[in-house]
């Protein structure tokens, strides 16, 4: 890891009711709330949904996915940038995701993350979500300068000076995630093993493969 100066949002960050919808071809994200228990539930319940969580299993109550919602609620708003995922058609939530970390153990950077019901899988939903919110992410006003430990395979060029970034992380067996995050533009920059979290799999070892999005110099809004 090195030292860097880069750029930020201001933090905290703003709360879930200053955070406006974002309308894609099909989609709808915006903030989660309370009454999105029971999709929330729906989706949390699915075992394919929740392979690539760090608990790597689904829900087994609505209490459980309650206390799950917390972190998407106020005041837990200031530390994350998350969106349920709605279909447009429907208006039913089909995922949800955004950034999870402001400051990844892996990488030094925000960690992005998401997940959908596998009855949208395949159709590009990924693509068009992920898009859509790294747009809404750099588009976000008042950056400040700011000094963080980063990883340094993740800078686009030398330190001390580096662009912003953000981060994400998949299984290396997970091929359809990786052409999901290559569509957008980001890049691997790393792979390494460590022991599972998943408690599906305890007593295993993960393969991971790490992947940065530089932040364009003239963001699209």
């Amino acid at each position: 890891m090195v030292l860097v100066r880069t750029s930020f949002p201001p933090c905290p960050l703003p709360p879930n009711a200053q955070r406006p919808p974002i309308k894609t071809k099909r989609l709808i994200l915006r903030p989660i709330i309370e009454s999105d228990l029971e999709g929330m539930h729906r989706l949390r319940t699915q075992p394919e949904a929740m392979t690539g969580t760090s608990r790597g299993v689904p829900d087994t109550s609505m209490d459980e996915t309650r206390k799950a919602m917390e972190f998407f609620l106020p005041p837990n708003d200031g530390v994350q940038y998350l969106f349920g995922i709605f279909w447009q058609a429907t208006g039913e939530l089909i995922g949800e995701g955004g950034i999870h970390n402001l400051e990844s153990g892996s990488s030094g950077w925000p960690e992005i993350g998401y997940k959908l019901r596998k009855e949208f899988w395949g159709q590009g939903v990924g693509t068009e979500f992920l898009r859509a919110f790294v747009a809404s992410w750099w588009a976000l006003p008042g950056r400040e300068p700011i000094v963080r430990r980063v990883h340094r395979d993740s800078c686009t060029e030398e330190p001390v000076d580096v662009v912003e970034h953000v981060y994400a992380n998949t299984d290396w067996d997970n091929i359809g995630s990786q052409k999901v995050m290559e569509k957008v533009g980001f890049v691997k920059f790393t792979e390494w093993t460590e022991p599972e979290t998943r408690l599906n799999l305890q007593g295993q070892t993960s393969r991971l493969f790490g992947y940065r999005l530089a932040r364009p110099v003239t963001p699209v809004a």
